[in-house]
């Protein structure tokens, strides 16, 4: 019979029949075991082809080659919600012996975000929140008061160059605004980037009097100190001439320079008339304020044109605005004038770079 061998052709019938299905069942077990093992390698296939497929697609998002509106608006750096541009370097501010740094976000939308961070630059932690400042410069500077410190060096508004101007036939300059204005914070190792007065530490550590007024026309700040403690910062307006000849006798009338120099309180009033205007002392249109702590220039000015005194325009403080005076918030002034005493000295400077 085809497909028995002599052996099987010696057995019976019966036997030869049973031989043959249990060679049929072992035939139909291999093939279902093979099919088996084809599924499996398909199923395995399969897979592995989604896999490859899903890291194509992470390598093309990646590098930008899918549309953006389909990628994270943010790529997240730590525990960062921003990617910094940039790192300042601090000092160790957290006391775990690792130096920390500032985090510098890109400018978006005229702002940027900044934050104290620690851990390296490839897996920051942010330390607190971050800050959103507006775009203009940023530096860690060591100040006379503090160590450290992040500066955001801004303008006020402008209205263009100053303009050369002749003041009694010698040159002078008339600011067009664009005054400096700091902001800045002190690295904290609880809550990140703590807000702190620059203009207060940036105060002199040490007076050159223990008992003196010093004012910064550039920076347009007044320190007040007594027995060489600062005991008052205020941000002042000053004169518009920010470069002119030394006022004098002759031309005090057309000179809007603040004088600098050292000079002495010889005339302090409580509130004067504005005779320009006939303007009343205290009255709230008075231009002059609610105090007036005079100083002399030149000999025979009686401290009756250059002065510390209020303002009523207080949205103008921080400008180089005045006619040669240093204006002062009423509140502030006020509180200078019953801190200090008639022969209290004034040293006038700038600390323009």
């Amino acid at each position: 019979m085809a497909g028995l061998s002599q052996g099987d052709a010696m057995r019976s019938p019966a036997a030869q029949r049973r031989l043959r299905e249990a060679r049929r069942k072992r035939h139909l077990r291999r093939r279902m075991a093979a099919l088996v093992l084809l599924l499996a390698g398909l199923i395995g296939l399969y897979f592995a082809a989604g896999w490859a497929y899903d890291r194509w697609l992470g390598a093309r998002a990646a590098v930008g080659s899918v549309p953006k509106a389909s990628a994270p608006a943010v790529a997240l750096l730590g525990n960062l919600s921003f990617k910094p541009e940039r790192f300042l370097p601090l000092s160790d501010v957290t006391g775990d012996g690792q130096p920390e740094r500032v985090a510098v976000g890109p400018v978006e939308g005229g702002a940027r975000k900044v934050g104290l961070v620690t851990g390296s630059d490839r897996s920051p932690v942010l330390v607190g929140a971050p800050v959103t400042v507006p775009d203009f410069p940023l530096s860690v500077q060591d100040l006379p008061r503090a160590r450290g410190v992040l500066v955001l060096a801004a303008t006020l508004p402008s209205s263009g160059q100053p303009k050369p101007v002749t003041v009694a036939g010698e040159k002078a300059l008339l600011a067009a605004g664009g005054e400096p204005n700091f902001q800045a914070w002190q690295p904290d190792p609880s809550v990140g980037l703590k807000p702190v007065n620059y203009y207060q530490l940036a105060a002199p550590a040490q007076p050159s009097e223990p008992d003196v007024i010093v004012i910064d026309k550039w920076l347009n700040v007044l320190w007040a100190y007594q027995k060489g403690v600062l005991i008052q910062t205020a941000r002042v307006s000053t004169g518009r001439h920010v470069q002119g000849p030394k006022p004098t006798a002759g031309n005090q009338a057309q000179n809007m320079v603040t004088p600098a120099g050292r000079f002495t309180i010889t005339n302090k009033l409580p509130g004067v008339t504005y005779y320009a205007d006939n303007i009343p002392r205290g009255h709230p249109r008075n231009p002059l304020g609610t105090r007036w702590l005079g100083f002399s220039v030149y000999p025979g000015d009686g401290a009756s044109v250059w002065a510390i005194h209020g303002t009523n325009e207080p949205d103008m403080i921080g400008r180089w605005v005045s006619d040669g005076c240093i204006r002062m918030l009423n509140a502030e002034v006020e509180a200078l004038y019953d801190r200090v005493n008639e022969g209290m000295p004034v040293i006038i400077m700038s600390s323009q770079p």
